[in-house]
Parts: structure tokens; sequence; C-alpha cells
């Protein structure tokens, strides 16, 4: 059965091959530039990302300490593409190369699912394919939330196959779906849950008949099969719910397209606007396709209704926007008027990549402090980190927060807090330490226990938690330090310090 408005057959680029294949390898370059035009790319979770890998490839190097202090509980997890890719990738190249790499390769991959998506949802708008690019590096990749980023590419990916299928049912094309969809599951289960939301909306919309409905919610069985039979995740959540304000909830959804700066966010979602605007005034051919609105509509819907956060999952109802974003550009088919229009996609998405690079290296002065602290220990030291972030800044304002991870990788330091959540993630943590409960918020409010830190720990990794300063002085001496930063090498239990506290 065809799709509806499928539209012109004819190409989507008015280009020669050439000149499409120029393109293509320019925007490419644009599009990773700042993960290498920067000695440490300053994304958030992206350092712990990288460790938590390297560790998860050394636990039978018997020359190195992880063995003593980790494990590996392989199951069928959400969460397993990005360990399953970098173990491999470790094979050929050293983790912060392969880290760059695959970084890399999903920003790039985010915009080519989203034009493969394109071509079947709104077919012969090459055009609007171009702003894939504009969101590319979302709010997920600059927080190197590197799970849910790399879905997104299989979610599209997978939506682009599906809709292959629905015009021409054929087994390999229902099989290839289905092994995106279970790709999406095994990168990240909120995407997973929020895809199978797009297609039964889809399937409503489009009045598919109970058998294509059921063929696709089949699509979805080998994922949903691995949740029940191993992970059970959200069984494993304390049931703590947390709604956000409306206010709160109306000011996230800058999130479509959030970045460093305010000002540009709105520039580009204005811009997006505009070209909308000028693609439907007196345009004959512009025709706006109501079965992916109503998708949308849906997934607009989702975000109002989801959590803010969920036991220990945070940011849910954001995590809807990108896929929004990506629907939102099959709303509508603007005809030729779209290659006139297509240098406001082009212009926003280099404004964007240059802010970004600007922002990357405006940290790197910092972070190289924050390096210098690296080498200050012996090898395989236990080293806990204590983290405080200033009051109401941003996340992707924080990328000193898993900064100590390098030391893990380079030193091989033993930290508490690499990604060891069970039922989630491989690598579980098994040496018992103790730990400060303010990590995971950068914010802390409570009193350590000195002692048990100075029998847990070689040195304390002190950022920014001035309140802390008097109690390690106590028991240790600062070894490093360089901006907000205090490394204190702490003294054994029974060794007297210089003030003669023991």
């Amino acid at each position: 059965m065809p799709l509806e408005d499928s539209g012109s057959t004819k190409a989507d680029w008015p280009f020669s091959r050439v000149a499409l294949g120029a393109l293509l390898v320019i925007v490419a370059a644009a599009a990773i530039y700042p993960i290498w035009a920067v000695k440490y790319p300053p994304l958030l979770d992206y350092p712990n990302h990288i460790a938590s890998s390297y560790v998860l490839a050394h636990l039978h190097d018997t020359s190195l300490p992880f063995h003593a202090w980790y494990g590996a509980d392989w199951g069928l997890y959400p969460y397993l593409t990005l360990d399953a890719v970098l173990q491999v990738m470790q094979w050929a190249v050293p983790i912060e190369l392969a880290g760059r790499i695959y970084m890399s390769l999903a920003a790039i991959g985010l915009p080519l699912a989203m034009w493969f998506f394109l071509r079947q949802a709104n077919r012969g708008q090459g055009a609007m394919a171009l702003w894939a690019l504009v969101g590319a590096h979302n709010i997920f990749f600059l927080l190197a939330f590197m799970n849910y980023y790399v879905s997104l590419s299989f979610c599209f990916l997978g939506l682009g196959l599906w809709l292959k299928w629905v015009e021409q049912p054929r087994a390999l094309r229902w099989f290839l779906a289905m092994l995106a969809f279970t790709t999406v599951y095994f990168s990240h289960l909120v995407c997973f849950g929020f895809t199978g939301l797009a297609v039964t909306a889809y399937c409503v919309f489009s009045r598919r008949s109970v058998r294509q409905v059921l063929f696709t919610w089949a699509m979805f069985v080998p994922g949903a099969f691995c949740y029940f039979y191993s992970a059970r995740v959200v069984e494993k959540q304390a049931s703590v719910i947390v709604f956000l304000e409306f206010s709160e909830k109306l000011d996230n959804l800058r999130g479509i397209m959030h970045e460093y700066s305010t000002r540009l966010d709105f520039i580009t979602l204005a811009g997006l606007g505009i070209y909308f605007v000028a693609a439907w005034y007196r345009n004959p051919e512009f025709k706006l396709n109501w079965r992916w609105i109503g998708v949308g509509a849906v997934l607009f819907a989702a975000y109002w209704a989801t959590p803010w956060a969920y036991g220990d999952g945070s940011d849910l109802d954001v995590r809807v926007l990108p896929i929004l974003f990506g629907i939102i550009l099959a709303f509508a088919r603007v005809g030729r008027r779209g290659w006139w229009l297509a240098p406001i996609a082009l212009i926003l998405f280099i404004a964007r990549v240059g802010n970004i690079t600007e922002n990357f290296r405006a940290a790197q002065p910092e972070l190289e402090g924050l390096a210098g602290s690296f080498p200050v220990t012996p090898m395989n030291a236990r080293v806990l980190p204590i983290i405080q972030a200033d009051p109401e800044s941003e996340p992707l304002r924080h990328p000193f927060a898993h900064f100590w991870a390098y030391g893990v990788i380079r030193r091989h330091w033993f930290s508490p807090y690499l990604f060891t959540f069970a039922g989630v993630m491989p690598l579980q943590v098994k040496q018992p330490s103790y730990t400060l409960d303010g990590f995971w918020d950068l914010d802390y409010k409570e009193t350590p226990d000195w002692k048990a830190i100075q029998e847990d720990y070689d040195y304390v990794w002190c950022y920014n938690a001035p309140q802390y300063h008097e109690g390690l002085d106590r028991i240790g001496q600062v070894a490093y330090a360089s901006g907000k930063l205090r490394m204190y090498r702490l003294n054994a239990l029974g060794e007297a310090d210089p003030s003669g506290v023991r």
C-alpha cells in the first residue's frame, strides 16, 4: 500500500554527484570539527564513559589493578551499544582516540539517519533534510549522554526502514526494521519507548490495518523480551517520580535546540519558523503532511506527560524533543522553493558549530590545569572525587564533573564513581568504599566521615568545595592545586600530619 502524499519521486538533490559529494564531505567535516579541534572535548559525561569502557576492556589484564576493584556483569541490558563498540575499537586504537571516533560517527550518523527517514516520510524534499544538520549537536551531544545520543540515529534509521516496509512489505525489510529497533533498545531504553510510541501513532493516523499494526509491534518484541528477561530497570529504581512545574516545562522546551548560547538557540528556532512561513507563502507546491503532524502532536503531548525524573533517571521528558524535531521536518513538503531557502539551515548549522567550537576552546585552559593533577599521583592510586557545581549553573557548563576519569585511563586510579549501574551497564564496582551522596548532583550538604575517607582512599580530588578544605587539611596535604581544584594526598591512618592530628 503506497504512503499517502508520497510526493514527487524526482531526485532530492538538484546537484551533480560531484557537487553532492563535496557538500557531504564539507558538512561532515564541520559536524565533527569541534570534537577534534581541542585536546579535551568538554562534554559532561564523556570522560566517565570512556574510562568505564577502558576498565571493562582491561579487567582480565593481571598487570593492571582493575580486576581487584571492578567486575563485569554482562546481560541483555539497554545501554550496551557504547560499551560493546568501544570494546572492539580498543583492539585497534587507544581508548581516548576510540572515544573521539565514536562521537564523530554519532555526530555524522544522526543527520544521515534523519535524512534517510525524511526520504521515506517526505519524499523529494532533500532541502528540508539539511535542517537535520542543525539538530546534530543537540543537548545530548553536549552532555555526552552517549548512549542516548547514538540511540537517536538508530531511531530514525528504524523509522525509515519501517516506512519502506509499510510501503512494500517484504520479509527482509521487516527484519531490517526489527534489527534497527532492537538496536535502539540496546542503546537506550527511553528512546526505545518513544520510538514505539511514534510508530504506533503513525499507524493510528494513517489507519493501518490490524495486521500491519501487529507486525509493527512484533518488531519491538525482541527488545521487550531482552528487557523483561535481563534488565527490568524500572523495578530496580527507587520509586521517586519528579514532575516539573509548568514554567520549568515551558523553559525546558528549549532542549529541542539547546546549546551554549541562549540567543543562538532562539535565533535557530526563529529561523526554522521563518523557513516554514517563507516556504508556505504563495507556494502552490507547499502541502502539509497531516499524518506526521499527528505523530508530532502525540510526541509533544508525551513531553508534557512524562516526568522529569524517575528513580535514578533524569531529563526523561526532554529526551523526546530531538525525536520531535526530526518529525517536525516531515510536517510539510515545500517543493523547489526549499532549495532557495536552504541557506538558512546551512548558515545556522555553521553558526552553531562555530559557537560550540569557541566554547570548547574557552574551556581548555581550565581543563589543562585539571589534567596536571594526574601525574602527581603514583600509579594505581585510590582517588575520591568531591566536586561542587556553582548554584544555578547549567550541566553543559560542568566539563569538570567527570574530568577526573582521565586519571583512571592514564594512571589506573580507582574511583567509586565510574558508571556502574546494576541492570543497566555491565561494569560493576566490587571494592567496598566510602562515598558521599552529593556527587551525582554536584551538591554536597553532608558532613563527611573523614576517618572512612582516610581509610579507603589515597587522594581526594576536590573541586570547588571549600567547605571541606579544613577537614581535608586535617587528614592530608595539598599535593596539587589549579584554579578551583585542590588535590589532597591523604595521610595513612596512624600517620601524623603536619598539624599533629592522627
